[in-house]
C-alpha cells in the first residue's frame, strides 16, 4: 500500500459505525420522546380526571339543590296548609284543605323518591321517621284512626296541636340536612330549630 492510500475497509468501518452512531442515536431520541409522550399522557389523564370529578361534583351539587329546593318548596306549602287547617279547625268544613294538603303530600313523597336516590344516609333515616308524620293530621281530622310512626299506639292520642307540631319541625330538620349535604355553612346561615 503506498502511503496516503486507506485501505477500503476503514471507509466502510468508519460508515458502519456512523450508520450504527445514527440508528442508535434515533432509537434514543425514539424512546426518550415515547417516554415523554407517556408521561404527558398521564399528567393528561390525570388532569382531566380532576376536571371530570369537579364538573360531576358541580353536576352533583346542582342536581341537588334543585332537587332539595322543590322539596323544600313542597314541604313549606305543607306548613302553610297545615296553618291553614289550624286556623280552620272547628270553624268550618276542612275538607277542601285537607284534600289539598293531601294532594301535596303526594307531590312531596314524589320528591322524597328522587331524594333518596341521591341523598346521604341520614336524610335517609329523615324521611323514613318523618314521612308517616306527614299524615297524622289529616288522618285524625277524617276521624281515621291511624298508628303513630313513633310509639306504634294510635295517633287518635295525640292532639291536633301535638301533630302539628311535629309535622312543622320536620322541614327545618330537613333544610340542615340539605345544607350539610350540600356543604353551605357560612356565618350568615339561617339557625333551624330542630
Amino acid at each position: 500500500m503506498q502511503s496516503g492510500q486507506v485501505s477500503v475497509w476503514v471507509p466502510i468501518v468508519v460508515g458502519v459505525i456512523g450508520l450504527v452512531g445514527v440508528i442508535a442515536g434515533q432509537l434514543v431520541s425514539a424512546w426518550r420522546e415515547d417516554r415523554r409522550w407517556r408521561r404527558e399522557q398521564v399528567r393528561e389523564d390525570m388532569r382531566w380526571a380532576r376536571e371530570n370529578k369537579r364538573e360531576s361534583v358541580k353536576l352533583d351539587r346542582d342536581t341537588k339543590s334543585l332537587i332539595f329546593g322543590q322539596l323544600l318548596q313542597a314541604l313549606n306549602r305543607s306548613h302553610s296548609l297545615l296553618d291553614r287547617l289550624r286556623d280552620l279547625s272547628g270553624k268550618e268544613s276542612t275538607k277542601g284543605a285537607t284534600s289539598e294538603y293531601l294532594k301535596n303530600i303526594d307531590e312531596i313523597r314524589a320528591k322524597v323518591a328522587e331524594v333518596q336516590l341521591i341523598c346521604s344516609a341520614d336524610m335517609h333515616r329523615l324521611f323514613s321517621e318523618g314521612m308517616p308524620d306527614m299524615w297524622l293530621l289529616p288522618a285524625m281530622m277524617y276521624g281515621i284512626n291511624v298508628k303513630d310512626p313513633r310509639a306504634g299506639e294510635s295517633a287518635g292520642n295525640l292532639t291536633p296541636k301535638e301533630a302539628m307540631e311535629r309535622i312543622s319541625r320536620f322541614p327545618g330538620k330537613f333544610l340542615r340536612l340539605a345544607r350539610d349535604e350540600l356543604v353551605i355553612d357560612d356565618g350568615n346561615s339561617i339557625s333551624v330549630k330542630p
